[in-house]
């Protein structure tokens, strides 16, 4: 299995510097909930862990955040929080492509749709 060591950070290269055709709907509607699915997978195990900490009690605490595999799971918490303003663009982008879908009725619910909620502007 790879460790999240092993994988070489990639370069995040701006949107307009990019040059691929443009995203079509389906894409684009399956990368927002590709992303929405492991935002919460992410939420849910960091949960967990703060559960489990509390649960371990000081000394054994201690010996866990001494470990490398703890300070991976922090750099990683701590890069995922720098993307926070990056996914807030990408959520406000799928919003406004939703809201020109012909095909997304502005009263049925993310649910249903499959789409993010209408931007309200």
């Amino acid at each position: 299995m790879t460790q999240p060591s092993d994988v070489p950070p990639t370069e995040h290269k701006p949107a307009e510097t990019v040059s691929s055709p443009a995203l079509d709907w389906a894409t684009a509607e399956d990368a927002y909930h590709l992303v929405n699915a492991l935002l919460s997978q992410i939420t849910a195990a960091n949960d967990l862990i703060v559960l489990l900490a509390t649960l371990l009690g000081e000394a054994s605490l201690r010996r866990v955040v001494e470990t490398p595999q703890w300070v991976q799971y922090q750099a990683g918490r701590r890069h995922m929080e720098s993307l926070q303003a990056d996914l807030e663009r990408f959520a406000a982008t799928m919003q406004r492509l939703a809201a020109v879908q012909p095909d997304r009725p502005a009263d049925r619910p993310e649910e249903e749709t499959g789409a993010p909620p209408h931007a309200a502007t």
